[in-house]
């Protein structure tokens, strides 16, 4: 056997049902959403292709469709016309020595978008938690049915050359609708005790066996802590899964937490949950089913996070989602040595959002998921160099920097600041976002190694720029907050009330706490608006955010919302919503703020404000361009400086323009 140098356990072969995995690494999971889009079968072959060279030992597709009543975007293993589409996903990941097991799943009545759905199925009448979807409540011989369906689709999926299948039973989905006792009220055989609500995965499972046949591995998601009152908490998830590996022979079990309900966060963790936030109670739930394997996920992100999971020898088993969609070539680098060349995921949970809206994947720190080159890409050589200016150290200027540079071209970067990251800089330096840094540190790494040239510190005016005498320049300026229409214009130059932005980097170095309130108008509703919250938190005696919306944060995923407001209610952070700002001399004179309701008269005030700041919708900071172009120069406007948008955005645009001159 051999011995990896580096991960020894992350890299050592284990068996699940008499076959073999090279590794320990488990492609969790994730809705990459390609099928539903015409004509993008091919990338989401691609897709599975791509993580299977790069190194993961086993894959668990998305949701696969087990019963005709289920979405017919997804890979219909019910249907037997599908067949071409089945065997060319296990053809496609097979034959590279990773296993593909299929993941059986229903929503039941989760549903993440506004609106009902209508045709929701459950284990009771009862309503969804967040979408409120009242179901309808299976009748026994729809529950033999869909069971004789799923298992007659996990023979297809053996046919088909898949390994096996992951039966996921927690997130709010139907299987955990049945387990739960929050959400599971029937009177018959089906409900009850906990061996009754368990009975439909005991039947399940045994039907898959005796139709799938031996040497098909057979997994299940159980929730861990689910996190809804009355629920499945660690204790009631011991349980669960004791009894289930007692009645059935389980291949391996994985624990996921949240469910469709203000929990939804926690299946997700973010920045403001610490490093490995599941894996102390992961350890106290292998306990319960000694001799099965059990899997650890839930923001790990790291090789050596992994190999010190597995060290202790409790947890056989490492599930990524986020981290192989950010580099599919993870465990591949990780096994020779590269952890350094690595794209970590940022856990921003941009892919979950884009999923959320029913449109393919894209990562923050990835531009080219499910393409050809995908794995360990580097970028192929210039046809002619040439001399290249990119104006902009953050985000979209780095990653246009470093690829035009990879692909030969002789490249300057111009920075204002004397450090990188531009404005992902000052927000990673904000509480809960430590995890952007890694893609400007990424960036900056690939930059330097390819002999781009950095000037940092400068403020490169057009006749600076045109004496470096460049053939392209690539503008990465970024853009700046509006001054707010609801505030008086006069006010604008004097510096009384300046953008967010501009307040927290003068506050960067400030340790002691101030006397006072801190007021944000949040016209912004992005991550970084609520990460300057907090840190005003930690040095003013309270904050208080107003927006003209109905609420805050409604421009990020569902998720880091319920993260934000789980942290603003715990942390005392208040906010009101519909409301601006009034302005009056008794701001200045008595620190008094008053604010209106946007549909008229003043329904509040803050008293003894000692900070006051904006957040607003960014001007495109693309001066630069006229009078270079005028000078002959070909010049590409990126990121925030084309359009301000978000960092998945300014990754792209940058490394489009990077490929492309």
């Amino acid at each position: 056997m051999q011995h990896n140098e580096f991960y020894p356990h992350l890299f050592q072969p284990i068996e699940l049902a008499g076959r073999r995995l090279k590794n320990r690494i488990f492609h969790a999971s994730i809705s990459t959403h390609f099928l539903e889009q015409a004509g993008a079968h091919e990338r989401q072959v691609q897709y599975l292709a791509n993580r299977a060279r790069g190194g993961a030992a086993a894959i668990v597709t998305e949701p696969l469709g087990i019963a005709p009543h289920q979405p017919n975007t997804r890979l219909r293993a019910y249907d037997d016309a599908m067949e071409d589409f089945g065997r060319r996903w296990a053809d496609a990941v097979e034959p590279l020595d990773c296993r593909l097991l299929g993941q059986i799943q229903d929503t039941g009545r989760g549903r993440h978008l506004p609106g009902r759905n209508a045709s929701a199925i459950g284990a009771s009448a009862q309503p969804d938690d967040l979408s409120w979807t009242m179901p309808h409540a299976m009748s026994k011989s729809e529950i033999a049915a869909f069971i004789e369906s799923a298992a007659h689709s996990s023979a297809r999926l053996a046919r088909w050359g898949f390994s096996g299948v992951e039966i996921s039973s927690g997130h709010g989905h139907l299987f955990h609708q049945f387990i739960s006792p929050q959400s599971n009220h029937r009177e018959d055989e089906y409900g009850g005790s906990l061996e009754n609500r368990v009975r439909i995965l005991r039947e399940l499972c045994t039907a898959i066996r005796s139709a799938a046949g031996a040497g098909f591995i057979v997994g299940v998601k159980l929730p861990g802590n689910d996190g809804v009152p009355g629920g499945i908490d660690p204790t009631m998830a011991a349980r669960i899964a004791a009894h289930l590996a007692s009645c059935v022979t389980i291949d391996y079990f994985a624990y996921a937490q949240g469910a469709h309900h203000r929990s939804l966060e926690m299946h997700l963790p973010n920045d403001s949950y610490p490093r490995l936030p599941y894996v102390p109670m992961i350890r106290e739930l292998v306990r319960s089913t000694p001799g099965v394997p059990v899997m650890a996920l839930g923001r790990i992100t790291d090789p050596a996070e992994a190999e010190g999971i597995l060290a202790r020898g409790d947890i056989a088993l490492i599930g990524l989602g986020r981290p192989l969609i950010t580099d599919p070539a993870w465990p591949s680098k990780a096994e020779a040595g590269r952890a350094g060349d690595i794209r970590y995921c940022v856990n921003n949970n941009t892919c979950w959002k884009i999923g959320v809206g029913h449109m393919p994947i894209v990562c923050d720190n990835n531009p080219r998921v499910a393409l050809p080159d995908e794995v360990d890409f580097e970028p192929p050589p210039a046809s002619a160099r040439r001399r290249i200016a990119v104006i902009g150290a953050g985000v979209a200027g780095l990653e246009a920097a470093w690829t035009a540079a990879a692909r030969g071209h002789d490249v300057t970067v111009f920075g204002a600041s004397p450090q990188v990251g531009g404005k992902a800089r000052l927000h990673a330096g904000l509480p809960n976002s430590e995890s952007l840094s890694s893609i400007y540190d990424y960036q900056f790494a690939q930059a330097q190694r390819h002999g781009a040239r950095f000037e940092l510190g400068v403020r490169a005016d057009a006749a600076r720029i045109l004496a470096d005498t460049p053939d392209i320049v690539v503008l990465a300026t970024g853009a700046s907050m509006v001054w707010p229409s609801c505030l008086p214009s006069e006010l604008c130059d004097l510096g009384i009330v300046p953008d967010l932005r501009n307040a927290m980097s003068d506050l960067e170095g400030l340790r002691e706490r101030q006397r006072g309130r801190a007021v944000i108008l949040d016209m912004d509703h992005t991550e970084g608006t609520y990460a300057a919250a907090d840190r005003l938190n930690e040095l003013f005696d309270e904050v208080i955010v107003l927006t003209p919306r109905e609420r805050i944060a409604e421009d990020v995923a569902l998720v880091t919302r319920q993260a934000i407001l789980r942290r603003f209610h715990h942390n005392r952070i208040r906010w009101h919503g519909l409301v601006e700002p009034i302005w009056s001399e008794a701001f200045e004179d008595e620190a008094l703020l008053n604010y209106a309701s946007v549909y008229g008269g003043i329904v509040g005030r803050v008293e003894d404000v000692a900070f006051f700041a904006y957040a607003t919708p960014r001007r495109p900071n693309d001066e630069l361009a006229a009078p270079l172009r005028k000078a002959g120069i070909d010049v590409r406007l990126v990121g925030d400086c084309s359009v301000a948008r978000h960092v998945v955005d300014a990754t792209r645009e940058g490394h489009a323009a990077g490929m492309s001159v």
